[in-house]
């Protein structure tokens, strides 16, 4: 029955051209970024997402292959999915936009949840202070090596539920941070920059993708109200230095820096960028910040990209280690909406 299982797998998920995709779908993944997304731009999320679903995908067993402890999540709903830092990350995330529209009995089965999974990432947690993607302690391994993303991103779930955790796993909570931004200041490149692990960019001379990284690693600290620290303010102005002429953004470097053709402009990268430079703005009662030159030309160009239909299209990103890029169709569109819905909440009147 397994073998008959399997083969009628691979049948169904044979496309059109003759090839076979390397995974069928991110759903997980990208479910909890549309979540996030939405949420930050006042959707209302919650009747149009499937709590039960959400947690079902919850792994609540320990894992035949990793032999990861239950607690984390997947990329996919499907039964090729491993539970990973970074997933987790993002369904906790989500997991606290919905949890204020939640009645009180979904209230207690996200609490539930949530605590499960937040002891699953402190256990997952390197002794240096980083989080790797599947599993403690594979730091040799090229897909589990440290990750500046990661671990920003583990960063902003903690914080999300800090609040609500018992006192015991709140001291847990507050350690793991402060030895997570003591790596995130040592990983900074001196040209103000992060790297991420799990997204690169074909035309980048070494294949990395610094823009995202920088967007991921400024996005958290801001949130954690270290955006003020001169390593946050190092990578914000790293990004504005990187802005293309057009006033977009592209994952790989200036033509001025790598003597390479520059590469166009892409939804996912200027929504990235764009995303985390808001987030720079300082704004007191009755004061408004105006937006610098650099978010409002990169906010023209993604304006304007998304009258022209761009983030229908999409660009390679991802898994530079590996030498396999793929393209995501969601990506320019849930990055782009929450540039904008951000744009939209800096701009709006204050009470």
């Amino acid at each position: 029955p397994v073998t008959q299982q399997g083969l009628k797998f691979i049948r169904d998920s044979l496309r059109s051209d003759g090839s076979w995709p390397i995974d069928t779908n991110l759903a997980t993944w990208n479910t909890t970024l549309a979540i996030n997304a939405l949420a930050a731009n006042g959707e209302d999320i919650v009747s149009e997402v499937d709590l039960d679903w959400l947690l079902s995908c919850q792994h609540t067993q320990r894992h035949p292959f990793t032999g990861a402890a239950p607690g984390g999540w997947g990329w996919t709903d499907l039964s090729g999915a491993v539970p990973d830092a970074d997933d987790t990350a993002g369904a906790l995330l989500a997991l606290g936009r919905m949890r204020a529209f939640c009645s009180d009995a979904d209230h207690q089965r996200v609490l539930a949840s949530a605590h499960m999974a937040i002891n699953w990432l402190l256990d997952l947690q390197n002794r240096d202070g980083v989080w790797p993607t599947f599993c403690r302690g594979w730091g040799k391994l090229p897909f589990d090596r440290s990750g500046a993303d990661l671990t920003a991103h583990a960063l902003r779930a903690l914080s999300c539920w800090r609040t609500e955790m018992a006192s015991s796993v709140g001291r847990r909570m507050d350690r793991a941070c402060q030895r997570c931004w003591r790596y995130l200041q040592e990983q900074l490149r001196a040209d103000g920059s992060w790297v991420p692990l799990w997204f690169g960019h074909q035309d980048h001379p070494d294949e990395e993708n610094p823009v995202f990284g920088t967007a991921r690693v400024v996005k958290a600290l801001q949130e954690l109200g270290l955006g003020e620290t001169s390593h946050a303010q190092r990578g914000f102005r790293w990004l504005e230095s990187v802005q293309q002429p057009d006033g977009g953004w592209s994952g790989s470097v200036p033509q001025q820096t790598s003597g390479k053709e520059e590469s166009p402009s892409s939804v996912e990268e200027t929504a990235l960028a764009v995303d985390a430079l808001l987030g720079n703005r300082r704004s007191e009662p009755g004061n408004r910040q105006p937006l610098s030159c650099e978010v409002s030309n990169g906010l023209k160009w993604l304006v304007e990209a998304v009258l022209a239909d761009r983030p229908m299209e999409k660009a390679p990103i991802g898994f530079y280690f590996a030498k396999l890029w793929y393209y995501e169709k969601l990506y320019p569109l849930v990055f782009a909406a929450a540039a904008l819905g951000q744009a939209v909440n800096c701009l709006a009147p204050q009470p």
